[in-house]
């Protein structure tokens, strides 16, 4: 469950991101959530694309990623008998801050 979620979550993350990032008209706040939900949903992609400069999207990586957050949650949580929705919902809070807090430093790069 823990692993499909975040899974499925990272995929929704990087589409509304990229339909951000890849409307024109897109700038301001609608850049700053775009690269934000970006960056959460494929975080690898997000540090190759920070250290190269270039939205680089490396969606195999990105996919184990989350397999092995999900495994490692779904483990943990099994092992202490809770539930994997709170650590579930802690990780995907940690990405959107680690996207948000890529896509300020490749707008201060930018600007």
């Amino acid at each position: 469950i823990s692993t499909s979620t975040l899974i499925g979550v990272g995929v929704v993350f990087m589409v509304i991101g990229l339909t951000f990032v890849n409307d024109p008209g897109c700038s301001g706040v609608c850049e700053t959530l775009g690269l934000t939900l970006l960056y959460a949903g494929l975080p690898i992609s997000a540090a190759f694309g920070v250290l190269f400069g270039d939205l680089v999207i490396a969606w195999p990586l990105d996919v184990t990623f989350w397999v092995v957050v999900g495994f490692f949650i779904a483990r943990a949580s099994d092992g202490r008998g809770r539930s994997v929705l709170g650590p579930v919902l802690l990780a995907l809070l940690l990405a959107v801050g680690y996207g948000l807090v890529l896509s300020q430093l490749v707008e201060l790069a930018i600007s």
